[in-house]
């Protein structure tokens, strides 16, 4: 048995013996955690924990521990989680941006859709004890002329497609599913279901004006499903066990998706448009658990519009409706290239949240929106054995938590 004192002068010799030991057989590795602060949802409590098989104890086992890690002064919270990307698809730098979400504490991706024929070649990537797990939609539903289809006939023109498709209409059904009835929705559903999707999403974009929007090309890419058509979608997914993420740019399409019943909200409302949204709805979601993902950092989109600082007091506006009702909030950021880490930043300095707060926000509420059915997310008993260690509490100072990390465990993996 090896016992190592955590702390800055060994912290090279525990990282070579990560990577001698845990990754080459990281299931094999039994570890006995003391003198650590743990975090329990609340607070942070001084505790022994024993990892077993990449599964948290907090009772003594009579078995032989590969090393004792002594935690004295350290703080252990759960990871972090992106609720929202879309970044994981393309071979493009992949491994840099891997690295970035592990170095930053980020083990698990909400991706909000994909190419199911383009991200599967990259799926050895993900989902295991030394690499980041995602979730995936694969096609979002839109309507004919509705948001993605613009952005996927732009990147066809870049040649991101290359090998896959030669025109737009051959993304159809991979890229996207266009859903304009119910018959449509219907008929297409099986093939929905063969991608063996994690979620549903659908998209809604200023479905107020569905009827303006329709045929008109002036909208290509900017508008969404029929709202009418949403409770059967909903409906659809919910019996087979699926949870639908909506896309919404507007108030209205806020009150279309809760009212339907979906099961999250994929970005704050009103980013771009600076209008409040109703306390009723807000009221409603909460009845029905619904999960608002923020993704409020995208306002830095518009630094250069006159009425930018408007736009940013309107979003602390409706967060702190939904802080007020309740509501759980999850830390996505729908930036390419970041990682939920300036998204987090972004929400910190609207001086809305407290640390306790974004932390719970951060590392319990966007992991449960991920993965919804796995036990992640808190520090208990049988559950995954994934946390980070930090020099600092992050209940007192959480401004730079992320580079506060001074040990990363995945599912019994020591990362180095």
């Amino acid at each position: 048995m090896k016992k190592l004192v955590f702390g800055f002068v060994l912290t090279s010799l525990f990282c070579s013996y990560a990577q001698k030991t845990a990754i080459k057989n990281p299931e094999s590795l039994h570890m006995e955690l003391t003198s650590g602060k743990w975090f329990n949802g609340s607070t942070f409590e001084e505790r022994t924990v024993w990892v077993k098989d990449g599964i948290l104890s907090f009772s003594k086992e009579n078995t032989q521990n590969d090393t004792v890690i002594d935690l004295t002064g350290k703080y252990v919270i759960p990871p972090f989680a992106e609720a929202h990307n879309h970044n994981l698809e393309s071979d493009y730098e992949l491994e840099e941006r891997i690295n970035t979400y592990l170095d930053n504490g980020v083990f698990y991706v909400k991706h909000l859709s994909s190419i199911k024929k383009r991200i599967d070649p990259l799926m050895h990537h993900y989902n295991k004890p030394s690499g980041i797990d995602v979730s995936l939609a694969h096609a979002p539903l839109t309507a004919t002329g509705g948001h993605p289809v613009a952005l996927r006939k732009r990147f066809l023109g870049y040649g991101h497609f290359e090998g896959l498709f030669n025109t737009v209409e051959e993304i159809e059904s991979h890229g996207y599913f266009i859903v304009d009835t119910e018959k449509e929705l219907n008929r297409k559903w099986n093939q929905v279901l063969s991608f063996k999707p994690d979620f549903i999403k659908i998209n809604l974009l200023y479905s107020e004006e569905f009827l303006k929007r329709k045929n008109d090309t002036a909208y290509f890419g900017k508008k969404g499903l029929d709202p009418d058509l949403v409770p059967a979608i909903v409906s659809k997914a919910h019996l087979n066990n699926l949870r639908v993420s909506a896309h919404v740019s507007t108030a209205h399409d806020f009150h279309v998706a809760v009212t339907s019943g979906v099961d999250e909200i994929a970005h704050l409302p009103e980013i771009h448009n600076g209008k409040p949204i109703a306390l009723a709805d807000v009221k409603l979601a909460k009845q029905k658990d619904i999960i608002v993902v923020t993704t409020a950092s995208l306002v830095t989109k518009n630094t250069k519009r006159p009425n930018y600082d408007q736009l940013v007091a309107n979003i602390r506006s409706n967060l702190k409706i939904l802080k007020d009702a309740d509501i759980t909030i999850a830390i996505g950021s729908d930036m390419y290239n970041d990682n939920s880490v300036g998204e987090f930043q972004f929400l910190n300095n609207l001086n809305l949240f407290s640390n306790l707060d974004l932390l719970k926000m951060w590392c319990e509420n966007s992991a449960i929106t991920t993965f919804p059915n796995r036990k992640i997310a808190f520090l208990k008993e049988g559950y995954e054995a994934s946390f980070l260690v930090l020099d600092v509490n992050p209940l007192e100072r959480i401004d730079s938590i992320n580079k506060s990390i001074k040990l990363r465990v995945k599912q019994g993996t020591i990362l180095n």
